[in-house]
């Protein structure tokens, strides 16, 4: 029994809120509540303030939480020795992914993978790419997926995976209306709706821009929102324009609610990381996962880190340098 608290509280640890762990957990908020407080009263302390409907870990609660990720540590290791032994596969898979990724291009695939594998649970947490990355590197999660341009941290493992291409979208039969290419410079005299600063999608756009000589701070941003949704509701009342997933717009496009504007420079094509920690003992269900992924959304060769790299390489050095 203490070994199901030490797990609820773990999850209520990594949640930060009581609703959403029960959620996680698939039960009711009054069960996870009353879990909380049967372990309260095992060990004599308060392990959270509940203050105005949110949750504070106290001292107690953050000197507890590493042991009860030990444990739990500790049971997948014999679940997978276990399972090993049988070649059962089963068990909690935990992924993460930025918003496009987690929108339309996991579900699918999980769905997929839930059918071959059966007695495995997976829960899915979709937040932006430093979001996704942090939550990795506290091993609050087995896998990532993000979009986002930078380095990830050392401990992490990455791996490309297929990925997507960014569109410039404006309302239909706005000014820009047109099947003729815009150069960015002329695109930069508008104005822009865009995710939020650490979103992969704008990071990536924006690298984009001083690849081909612009700054960034040249965008004129007149709204930040924090979901692809929401950027295209804005685009399409006319607030402005805005770059997203192409992957994110093909029924609006169809429809004829957004139209896209092809960029003079070419096409904004970015590749996914799957990645993982190290260091954080992986389960069979792990495995099978990242070998189910790497066969389904192998990156195409026109997006492969390498052969981008390879391609910069074999530029003029004149060409580097405009």
């Amino acid at each position: 029994m203490l070994d199901t608290q030490l797990f609820i509280f773990k999850t209520v640890m990594e949640k930060n809120s009581i609703s959403s762990a029960a959620q996680e957990l698939h039960m009711t908020q009054s069960a996870v509540s009353q879990q909380i407080q049967n372990l309260e009263a095992h060990f004599d302390v308060k392990l959270f303030d509940r203050l105005h409907r949110r949750i504070m870990a106290t001292t107690a609660g953050k000197v507890l939480y590493p042991f009860a990720v030990e444990l739990d540590q500790l049971y997948t290791k014999v679940n997978h020795t276990m399972q090993d032994l049988t070649g059962e596969v089963s068990g909690r898979l935990r992924v993460g992914a930025s918003l496009t990724i987690g929108e339309y291009v996991l579900p699918a695939l999980l769905v997929q993978f839930r059918q071959a594998y059966p007695k495995v649970n997976i829960a899915m947490d979709v937040y932006n790419s430093e979001q996704i990355t942090a939550m990795v590197m506290a091993g609050q999660l087995d896998i990532g997926f993000i979009e986002g341009p930078d380095p990830l941290p050392g401990l992490l493992v990455s791996l490309p995976c297929s990925g997507d291409e960014l569109v410039v979208i404006a309302p239909a039969g706005g000014e820009q209306s047109g099947d003729k290419a815009i150069s960015l410079a002329e695109l930069l005299r508008a104005r822009w709706v865009l995710r939020e600063p650490l979103s992969g999608t704008r990071r990536f756009f924006e690298q984009f821009l001083e690849m081909h000589g612009h700054s960034r701070a040249t965008l004129d941003v007149v709204m930040e929102l924090g979901s692809t949704q929401a950027v295209k509701e804005a685009v399409k009342a006319g607030l402005g324009i805005s770059v997203i997933s192409k992957l994110a717009v093909t029924d609006e496009v169809c429809r004829g609610d957004l139209q896209l504007l092809p960029v003079q420079e070419g096409p904004i094509l970015r590749s996914f990381t799957m990645f993982y920690h190290k260091e954080k003992f992986t389960t069979l269900a792990v495995d099978r996962f990242l070998a189910f992924v790497a066969e389904k959304l192998s990156p195409p060769p026109s997006l492969h880190p390498a052969r981008l790299q390879a391609e910069e390489d074999d530029e003029p050095s004149s060409k580097k340098a405009e």
